[in-house]
């Protein structure tokens, strides 16, 4: 892909085939859980955020349309790598937590003493989740920890969170509930026990190669560095899983700077078709795959503006512009009810076309 190029113009090749494979760029769905399932999960730590993020890589961008298939347990979300919570397609939830669950809950093992849980309790916590949902509904974050009120008893000062907390995420991880359709009356994602209904009997090592064949084509380009990051699993056995992708030919591996990476078969076709395409500006949510899908986001995010992003290393990622295939400033919706409707910070030494960003803040979907 990158042969003879200058270092610059081989990073802008590499953001600019990302923008092709994550959809950003001539997509052609119309359906949000497919855009779910081939994203192979979407980090949803933001809610609003991560509808967006959806929302944008529609033929028609449309919030409504992704709280619709939310609304209709197609789009789930859970906390399914890196202990951080993301969208998955609903018939994907359950072999994706059968990959990285047990390691993320051994992971754990310290913050569960810390916090006093015992086996005990989580299975009470379990028996309590399942009565309350299966008699009441889908309940809100809320109304599920209120159920959890017996367990709360000799819990330290100030520790109620941080029980809380880790028996929500265990009992998601070990696949008894997932956040499906909105709450009642409420802005936030309701908790109903999962559908095992659907469970497939796919081994271990199937089903990770599928979920690197979707995160390679979805991603790509991408090293064993960005997938193991992504993933939160061990290089070895995402080494082995990239490897027998390319084996069933599923994906393809190239050199870029003397680096393994790996993308579509057909990516560089694609990129050499639609690479004036690629340098549109974009106004990306902070959490973005685009951002947050690699291990080096370098070749998108100049290392020198990540603070501008993230401030304070918080793990918080401000909402990005993307012009020319790189993130060039972050914005914001104007809190006035007049006047332009996005506020754009450019990074220091770059510049944004505001009637640009502007104009494309029109049609929005954030702006919806």
């Amino acid at each position: 892909m990158c042969g003879g190029y200058a270092e610059d113009v081989k990073i802008t090749q590499v953001s600019a085939a990302r923008l092709l494979s994550l959809d950003l760029i001539g997509s052609s769905s119309d359906d949000p859980a497919e855009v779910v399932r081939r994203l192979a999960c979407v980090q949803a730590q933001a809610l609003p955020g991560a509808l967006v993020s959806v929302a944008l890589r529609l033929r028609q961008p449309s919030v409504a349309a992704v709280r619709a298939a939310i609304e209709a347990g197609d789009i789930v979300r859970s906390w399914t790598q890196r202990g951080t919570i993301h969208f998955a397609a609903a018939e994907d939830i359950g072999w994706i937590l059968a990959l990285t669950a047990p390691r993320l809950i051994r992971s754990q093992t310290a913050r569960r003493e810390h916090f006093g849980v015992s086996e005990e309790m989580l299975e009470r916590a379990a028996d309590l989740a399942e009565s309350a949902i299966s008699t009441r509904g889908p309940l809100s974050r809320e109304d599920l920890l209120a159920e959890f009120a017996p367990l709360m008893h000799g819990v330290g000062e100030g520790e109620e969170y941080g029980r809380e907390r880790y028996l929500l995420t265990t009992l998601a991880m070990r696949g008894i509930i997932v956040q499906s359709g909105f709450a009642a009356d409420r802005d936030e994602l309701a908790y109903v026990l999962r559908d095992h209904s659907g469970d497939a009997g796919i081994d271990a090592e199937t089903a990770l190669t599928e979920w690197m064949r979707r995160y390679v084509l979805s991603h790509g380009p991408v090293t064993v560095d960005d997938a193991a990051r992504w993933t939160g699993l061990p290089k070895t056995l995402i080494r082995a899983a990239l490897r027998a992708a390319v084996d069933e030919g599923a994906i393809v591996a190239t050199d870029i700077d003397d680096r393994e990476h790996f993308q579509a078969p057909d990516l560089d076709d694609r990129l050499g078709e639609g690479e004036a395409d690629t340098q549109t500006m974009l106004l990306l949510p902070g959490f973005d795959e685009l951002i947050l899908g690699y291990k080096d986001r370098s070749q998108t995010l100049a290392p020198a503006h990540e603070k501008a992003v993230v401030p304070g290393g918080n793990g918080m990622f401000k909402n990005t512009v993307i012009a020319g295939t790189r993130a060039r400033g972050t914005w914001k919706r104007s809190p006035k009810k007049t006047g332009p409707r996005v506020v754009v910070e450019p990074f220091t030494g770059e510049s944004v076309d505001l009637d640009r960003a502007e104009a494309i803040a029109e049609t929005h979907p954030a702006f919806g």
